[in-house]
């Protein structure tokens, strides 16, 4: 058997061992029910069945990732098992088990049966509860509490007369019933309340069915008639039975859950104290208004004021504990409300209509905003018209997932003019009835924001002059190559002599003439048109959407902006320029760039002149005016 491994039929896992044990106890139920069989044959079936349950507990420990609680619970149960089959044997092989039995006899089974009880019970009660000790200590009073009640039930079965029954082995009996009724009724209280338990579920529910029908034969065993022995036989055999069943069960369902315990989420609280401080209650006024202040009322009476007693420590720890509940919660409002209140941070709670419920102080910094001023107020209200687009976009996209999150950057005007930048994140959490709304966390990022610019602006633009450099009119291009295909030019323009202007008046004064030019060069094209410097006195001129005669035209007029004289450090200096035009579709940039290139040496070599194609020349070299030397 230890070999046997579970098969598929029909998509459901079929074990031989557990349909072996069902087949078993359906047959051997049926036929203690329909025909009498011998005690002894009784007795000796179950101390075979106690023994299997012990060999299928032995199964059970030696899983390799079977949890230490739940590895010492089999084990000790299996140990119980043991004890119930020595029980079984020695009523068969002792004589016991014809009748008529003595009172002796039934003692000493008694006294077994009551060992392997104990043994069960230990099994239940060690196992520890992960918890912290404040609630362990709860929870051992609720446990208690309720098995009083069940005390008090069982207390009233065996003083059935109201006073100490005669028939000494008949209360023997009857207090081990009960004590096998409180097990079952101890083990599940602890699991329903603890959420832990040292078995599967399905384990479980085996286990908790074994040990009332076993209590039952238990309580009944010396009040059924000779002809009731037949069912007193199935419900013991029954009840070792679904003990092998559950340790088989167990064996099973942990390939699903290899440590073998069953973990569920603790309930906050529990109604089971109350519910038995009512039954207590109505036990107790039912026996005083039926039998009066008897030997078992009085019982009543201990056990009612136990019940009570219990539930009130209970509620005085609950209290205790919701004073320092209460204590850490304002202790930790007072600290998250210094927090925000301090944070550089801002905090907005805005609902499904962008009204702000909440904003934190930081308002007033960011913005110039006071914050009490703004709830109450949609938070477009508080912007100015062109940035508030921007916030309702953030509204719109946070608010399309109902669980998800927008992080962007957004550009704001304080109370003062300038501009702000937040970096914002929203987060949706109007499904949640605690928050309902959405969370804006907002943080001032203008410095970073403004470094950022001042480097992306350092990489792109010429230092000097600040107008584009080669790295942003290549950008340029391709944002034209995304918009449809039109004619475009590409001037490409050198200085003539600068290098004379660097060499007699100094590099700082060419340093400002090239300043003066890229001016004028900007002040000659179009708003759409683009003016780069390439390097040194080479400058480009981008223009977009033109012919060949609107590229020669505006050619001439850069040449005439630059003849004009400009004072430069006490210099009347004038800048004379050659002038490359290529002219093409803006998908050729490069080679338009190659042919401007070409254009412009030829105009230098030439002097003079303008070619309508992809090559005109322009005039003139630079040289101070006469007289400023």
């Amino acid at each position: 058997m230890n070999g046997s491994v579970p098969q598929r039929h029909g998509g459901r896992v079929l074990d031989p061992v557990l349909g072996a044990l069902a087949a078993v106890a359906l047959a051997s139920i049926v036929a203690l029910l329909r025909a009498p069989v011998p005690a002894g044959v009784v007795d000796g079936l179950q101390a075979a069945v106690w023994v299997l349950f012990a060999w299928l507990c032995r199964q059970v420990v030696a899983k390799r990732r079977i949890a230490p609680a739940a590895r010492r619970f089999w084990r000790c149960i299996a140990v119980a098992g043991l004890v119930f089959a020595v029980g079984n044997l020695v009523t068969l092989f002792g004589g016991l088990s014809r009748p008529p039995r003595s009172e002796p006899a039934v003692i000493l089974w008694t006294l077994l049966v009551a060992v392997g009880v104990a043994i069960l019970g230990w099994a239940m009660y060690a196992f520890p509860l992960v918890m912290p000790c404040r609630a362990r200590a709860r929870l051992r009073l609720d446990v208690a509490a309720i098995m009083v009640a069940f005390a008090m039930l069982a207390w009233h079965l065996c003083v059935p007369g109201g006073s100490a029954p005669l028939n000494t082995a008949r209360l023997y009996v009857t207090v081990l019933a009960s004590a096998m009724a409180l097990l079952a009724v101890f083990g599940a209280v602890k699991l329903l309340i603890s959420g832990n338990a040292p078995f599967t579920p399905g384990a479980g529910v085996a286990l908790g069915a074994g040990v009332v029908i076993g209590a039952w034969s238990v309580l009944h065993l010396l009040n059924l008639q000779a002809t009731d022995a037949r069912l007193l036989n199935a419900a013991q055999l029954a009840s070792a039975l679904l003990f092998a069943v559950a340790a088989r069960a167990q064996y099973l369902q942990m390939g699903a859950r290899p440590s073998g315990l069953t973990k569920r989420r603790r309930p906050a609280h529990s109604r089971l104290p109350y519910l038995a401080v009512a039954a207590t209650q109505l036990m107790l006024v039912a026996e005083v208004w039926r039998s009066g202040l008897s030997l078992r009322g009085w019982g009543m009476v201990v056990g009612a004021g136990t019940v009570v007693t219990l539930v009130m420590f209970r509620q005085n720890l609950a209290f205790a504990d919701n004073a320092q509940l209460l204590d850490r919660m304002r202790h930790q409002e007072k600290r998250f409300r210094s927090l925000v209140q301090h944070a550089s941070d801002l905090t907005l709670l805005v609902d499904a209509d962008g009204v702000v419920g909440y904003a934190s102080p930081a308002l007033r910094d960011l913005l110039g905003v006071d914050p009490r001023q703004a709830v109450g107020r949609p938070l477009t209200g508080l912007l100015r018209p062109d940035d508030a687009p921007a916030v309702e976009k953030l509204l719109a996209d946070v608010l399309a997932d109902p669980a998800g999150s927008v992080r962007r950057q957004l550009k704001a005007h304080h109370a003062d003019g300038s501009i702000r930048w937040g970096e914002a994140l929203a987060t949706n959490r109007l499904q949640e009835p605690d928050v309902a709304g959405v969370i804006i966390n907002i943080r001032d990022v203008t410095e970073a924001r403004s470094l950022q610019d001042l480097l992306r602006h350092q990489a792109t633009h010429d230092e000097l002059t600040g107008l584009p450099n080669r790295a942003l009119l290549n950008e340029k291009v391709r944002q034209l190559r995304h918009e449809p295909v039109r004619q475009e030019a590409v001037l490409l323009l050198d200085l003539d002599d600068f290098k004379s202007v660097n060499d007699e008046l100094g590099h700082p004064v060419g340093d400002q003439l090239l300043v003066v030019v890229a001016d004028r060069l900007r002040r000659c094209v179009r708003p759409t048109d683009t003016v780069a410097r390439l390097g040194g006195d080479e400058f480009v001129v981008l223009l977009t959407g033109t012919t060949t005669e609107g590229a020669v035209a505006t050619a001439r007029r850069i040449l005439s902006a630059l003849a004009e004289p400009a004072m430069i450090d006490g210099h009347r200096l004038s800048a004379r320029a050659s002038i490359g035009i290529a002219v093409g579709s803006d998908r050729q940039f490069d080679a338009l760039l190659r042919d401007a290139d070409i254009a412009m040496y030829e105009a230098k070599r030439d002097g003079s002149g303008i070619q309508v194609h992809a090559r005109v020349t322009g005039v003139a070299g630079l040289r101070p005016e006469p007289g400023t030397e």
